[in-house]
């Protein structure tokens, strides 16, 4: 459910079986080793915003947001009913430590020693393959006169390597309208918060591109 509402983190297969007695479920493979910042789990927000189904014509936001946990990440038993340890929305709950994009990419790069743009541009071709799949799925979701933006959660495997989390329809982007982000794709340029819903806004109904790209 939305925000983490009724989700488990457990290894006990009785426990798993029990829990579709309190609704309809979906049980995933738990990402055990994911890449880690700083010893703590992550997970990223982007922004999709999709013009047109039939065809495709699909934008991502030139910046996105780490969400970071608490807790070092361990997978000792008892951390497992630790939310500051194994979940990294903290909007709702916890301590929220925002991490401003350029910052978060530049040391992620040192500690790693990796490319981040070898990195996004395995997310936007696994984004684009959601959609395309989406289209194909359910082709009554195409309307000339209909527009979407959709919240897409992202986790790193520890080989980096893009582990979709979910897809939100109309997700809630009060961090976006709050914080200024220095953008580390397109121009570069420094998405300032309150005109946030301007880019949106004027790339589905104007057909503008500042701030996002095509995907």
């Amino acid at each position: 459910m939305a925000r983490t509402i009724d989700t488990t983190v457990t290894g006990n297969i009785s426990a798993i079986i029990r829990l579709m007695e309190t609704g309809p479920k979906i049980c995933q493979k738990y990402i055990e080793h994911p890449a880690l910042f700083q010893g703590k789990k992550f997970d990223i927000r982007y922004i999709v915003l999709v013009r047109s189904m039939n065809p495709l014509e699909i934008f991502i936001s030139d910046t996105f947001w780490v969400r970071l946990a608490n807790n070092q990440y361990s997978l000792d038993q008892h951390s497992l009913f630790e939310y500051e340890t194994h979940f990294t929305v903290m909007n709702y709950r916890g301590t929220l430590n925002h991490k401003n994009t350029s910052e978060f990419v530049r040391e992620f790069e040192q500690e790693h020693q990796v490319n981040w743009l070898d990195i996004h541009s395995r997310v936007k071709k696994m984004i684009r393959a959601v959609f395309e799949a989406a289209a194909q799925v359910h082709p009554e979701m195409h309307s000339t006169t209909s527009r979407a933006m959709y919240g897409v959660d992202v986790m790193l495997d520890s080989s980096f390597q893009p582990k979709l989390l979910e897809v939100t329809y109309c997700p809630d982007c009060g961090r976006a309208c709050k914080y200024d982000m220095e953008a580390i794709v397109g121009d570069k340029e420094v998405v300032r918060g309150r005109d946030f819903y301007n880019y949106v806004f004027g790339c589905l109904f104007l057909n503008e591109t500042t701030h996002v790209s095509p995907l």
